[in-house]
């Protein structure tokens, strides 16, 4: 049966792309109508061949179900129409800043056709994998992983170590999808300093970009080993905000003077993955020293593992800077046999 398919995507400030697709069986004609910010010459046709396993996954996506309008109230962003017939059949519809649920494998369909225009950019990401891991001074190690899925929109951190894995899973909302952007520049344009095999705390990341090509990238963690780290991983926090991780903590380039401000920690006690926040004045503590802390109405003193850092104005400090207790110190680490 023959099939036709006009499409135009595109938005104000890069331009639009328009296909025209003529399909009958295996044979396939097509012209690119209108490329970027530039028309084309539309007396161009091309001739390939595509397999019936294209032809089976075209019809997968059930174009015919598909809404006549999709909308967003995002401003600007990209914008869509489409024309698709297929014998007597016709759907007409578009959107903004809105898709289908299967927009991105339509897209694969059409950049198999027409890889000039590349519908989706090839080194794409698509999913990034952050394997985080620290070992502990008496012998075993803390694992963190945390995985993008730009794909299926989806955030997994998973915290495991010697007693306890945990595994959270956010959606990313349409108003989130920024950090898919903020992630991509990030990789594209990474720096890697240094990577001390010594250094306690490691990463493993693994990119995977659209055209099925992966990267692996192993480092010490922090600032000053993987620029712009600090300002990746704060975007992260702002969609997991209810979770505390070491993965999110990453050490600064250098100790950051306190200017005036308030340093509150995050701090885990043993067996446990619920964080307490107190209050320090020592510029030198880091992630992943033991500290003691004051526990309870009698303050008895408890070792914990600190797991975050965080510098505050008093306006803005996550609790009354005159009534949250203090850490006491860096704890004997030989004493500390079995946390």
């Amino acid at each position: 049966m023959k099939k036709y398919i006009k499409f135009t995507v595109g938005g104000f400030f890069y331009g639009y792309k328009t296909l025209e697709i003529f399909i009958n069986g295996e044979n396939v004609t097509y012209k690119i109508l209108r490329n970027g910010l530039l028309n084309v010459d539309t007396k161009i046709s091309h001739e390939v061949k595509i397999s019936a396993d294209w032809i089976k996954k075209l019809d997968a996506l059930n174009i015919f179900e598909w809404k006549e309008h999709y909308f967003s109230e995002i401003l600007d962003g990209t914008q869509w129409e489409l024309t698709f017939k297929d014998g007597k059949n016709i759907y007409r519809g578009g959107g903004s800043n809105a898709f289908p649920e299967d927009w991105e494998k339509f897209l694969d369909l059409l950049d198999e056709i027409a890889p000039e225009l590349e519908f989706i950019h090839r080194e794409r990401l698509e999913k990034i994998i952050f394997d985080f891991s620290r070992e502990s001074q008496i012998g075993y190690t803390v694992f963190e992983t945390l995985t993008l899925n730009r794909r299926e929109k989806i955030l997994t951190l998973t915290k495991e170590n010697q007693q306890i894995r945990a595994e959270h899973i956010y959606c990313i909302a349409p108003k989130q999808e920024s950090i898919f952007d903020t992630c991509q520049n990030f990789f594209d344009n990474l720096k890697i300093e240094e990577n001390p095999p010594d250094y306690p705390l490691q990463i493993k990341i693994e990119v995977l970009r659209h055209d099925g090509t992966i990267e692996t990238v192993n480092s010490a963690y922090g600032e000053f080993f993987l620029v712009g780290l600090a300002g990746f991983i704060k975007e992260i926090k702002n969609i997991v905000s209810d979770l505390t991780a070491e993965i999110f903590s990453p050490t600064p380039a250098e100790i950051i003077p306190r200017q005036g401000k308030y340093i509150f920690c995050k701090v885990q006690f043993k067996g446990s993955y619920k964080h307490y926040t107190y209050q320090t004045d020592d510029e030198t503590l880091a992630v992943g020293d033991i500290v003691d802390v004051p526990v309870g109405k009698n303050n008895e003193i408890v070792q914990a593992r600190l797991v975050e850092i965080g510098y505050f104005d008093e306006y803005e400090a996550p609790f009354p800077v005159d009534r949250i207790k203090k850490i006491i110190g860096k704890h004997i680490v030989s004493e500390w046999e079995n946390y």
